[in-house]
């Protein structure tokens, strides 16, 4: 209960004993009965009989705060601390556990980078079609930001003529300084006088034909100049009722352009995450400018891939399309929801809030603001995407320089392929087995020269010598009896070294046991014989006892 109360009880107190059917808020001295919270109550009461009475008093608990909260004057930032004292033990270990994965991801990328592993990046230049497509995608980012006047200035985009696309459409208010409520003449004429020669251009006139009346003006606020001066199905200036005049048709016009702009973005960025229009075909599109940035080192990395017919550029292409590939659906779901959210915030606005505006700065130029707000999201987003397939085409996507942003982007590692593990175990077989042919060759070759073989004779002499006067010492001896006593199982050690007899010479291995009693039947059972006691003494080696002992010499 101290879990949930202490998101809400803090807002909530009871009043007087008479009055415990009432809350009042600490701040706001706002009232509420119980009436508005029993229907929640009494619903999480019918939940189950499993639940207790503690938990269902919690819920009830959190439904009044909830309640209260929203009615109460609140503040944004209590309303934040409500809702991080509620989330935040259940949001932080998990936080907290996803960062240290990502670090320990990070340090696992840059480990496999400094050793040179399967995983290490080869760094390759562009090929020029990848240049063609980044320079294409960063060109219709800058378009965008062009569109929301965050590039360049109003003055200095009319002054290079760029289209009405590219730059951010005047507002004759804010040009002329004259409110809503301005007469068309005065407010044409103040347009003229900053015109060159002192005349009105042609879209000028379209919008002052239409600019008329304060409904006309209202849309303008809303849609911009272009919906309001060339619509062509948007008759009517809105002074009467018989010039047929209604504001959803400057709607649907707006929605073509909205949607037309927000589909040619989906459109883009479906062809710049095809890794065949982006990296051309696997064997053909940079095979020799990888291979030559690569390099003698990551020749000697992915060596194990010719055995299959696989050179590192194919496996490069093969990783960098991975990640291409990758980053088509969530950016598809992002621009989508941009594009879900703008025609939302257009098609709800309410424009008759300017109506009352006596003033220019109490003016909420709407399509303006959207304009900017548009071109930075969309933008940013093509941007951000022309980033990232920039590192995955030239094959940075693996560097340890990214660190914990490489980890976020493309994620974890990807594991090795099937051909890859069989080879590197078949590569690791036949280095043992060379390393014991070498072996081989040098006891051989100790054998058969008569200097190595009595060099050989003299060190094993001499060993036989040091362990006989090692074991000999007392503290050694004693040191020995206790390990064979208490410590050591003599039965356990025979059978493994029988065992691995048995394994290493299987031909000359004896016939087994259980096999001969088997056949005589499974009553017959053989009796169990006693183990001799191991002693060691300081004039002998370790024996058993009842057997006689050996003297050294």
């Amino acid at each position: 209960m101290s879990f949930v109360s202490a998101g809400f009880l803090p807002f909530v107190q009871p009043l007087r004993p008479g009055q415990s059917d009432r809350f009042r808020h600490k701040k706001g001295n706002i009232r509420t009965t119980n009436d508005d919270c029993e229907p929640l109550c009494s619903a999480i009461r019918s939940h189950g009989d499993s639940m207790g009475n503690v938990s269902r008093h919690v819920f009830c608990v959190f439904v009044r705060g909830l309640l209260l909260n929203a009615r109460s004057p609140c503040t944004p930032r209590c309303r934040l601390k409500s809702l991080l004292i509620f989330f935040g033990p259940m949001l932080l270990p998990r936080a907290t556990s996803m960062y240290r994965k990502l670090k320990a991801e990070a340090g696992v990328r840059a480990q496999q980078s400094q050793q040179g592993g399967p995983a290490a990046a080869i760094v390759r230049p562009l090929a020029f079609r990848s240049v063609l497509v980044l320079s294409l995608l960063a060109t219709a980012a800058l378009a965008w930001l062009l569109s929301g006047g965050l590039v360049l200035p109003a003055s200095a985009s009319h002054a290079l003529r760029l289209p009405s696309a590219l730059r951010m459409p005047e507002n004759v208010f804010v040009a002329t300084e004259s409110r809503l409520q301005a007469p068309t003449d005065v407010l044409f004429t103040r347009l003229a006088s900053s015109r060159p020669n002192h005349t009105l251009t042609a879209a000028d006139e379209a919008l002052r034909l239409r600019l008329v009346s304060l409904e006309s003006r209202l849309l303008y606020l809303q849609y911009g100049p272009d919906v309001l001066a060339n619509c062509p199905f948007c008759g009517g200036t809105g002074v009467d009722a018989a010039s047929r005049f209604s504001a959803m048709h400057y709607l649907y016009y707006a929605m073509a352009d909205l949607v037309a702009a927000h589909l040619a973005n989906l459109v883009l960025i479906a062809l710049v995450t095809s890794p065949l229009l982006l990296l051309g075909r696997r064997g053909k599109s940079s095979g020799s400018s990888a291979s030559a940035s690569a390099g003698a080192g990551a020749a000697s990395v992915y060596a194990d891939f010719d055995a299959h017919g696989e050179s590192a550029a194919d496996h490069a292409y093969d990783v960098a399309a991975a990640h291409i590939r990758r980053w088509r659906t969530p950016a598809s779901l992002v621009a989508l929801c941009f594009a879900a959210l703008d025609l939302y915030l257009v098609a709800s606005y309410n424009g008759q809030r300017n109506a009352r505006a006596t003033r220019l700065a109490e003016l909420d130029f709407f399509y303006w603001s959207m304009r900017t707000y548009r071109a930075v999201a969309c933008g940013g987003l093509l941007a951000a995407l022309a980033a990232v397939l920039y590192l995955a085409a030239s094959g940075r996507h693996s560097s340890p320089r990214l660190g914990l942003l490489g980890v976020v982007l493309f994620g974890a590692l990807p594991p090795p392929s099937p051909a890859h593990r069989v080879t590197a175990v078949t590569r690791g077989l036949a280095g043992v087995k060379s390393k014991l042919s070498a072996g081989a060759i040098v006891k051989n070759t100790a054998l058969r020269d008569t200097d190595l073989r009595a060099r050989t004779q003299a060190y094993w002499a001499r060993e036989v010598m040091l362990v006989a006067e090692a074991m000999e010492e007392r503290d050694v001896i004693e040191g020995v009896n206790d390990a064979l006593q208490n410590r050591i199982d003599i039965q356990r050690i025979a059978r493994d070294a029988e065992q691995y007899a048995q394994n290493v010479i299987p031909s000359l291995a004896p016939p087994s046991s259980a096999g001969r009693s088997s056949s005589h039947g499974s009553s017959q059972t053989t009796p169990v014989q006693p183990q001799p006691q191991v002693v060691v003494s300081r004039s002998t080696t370790p024996v058993a006892a009842g057997n006689k002992p050996t003297k050294r010499k």
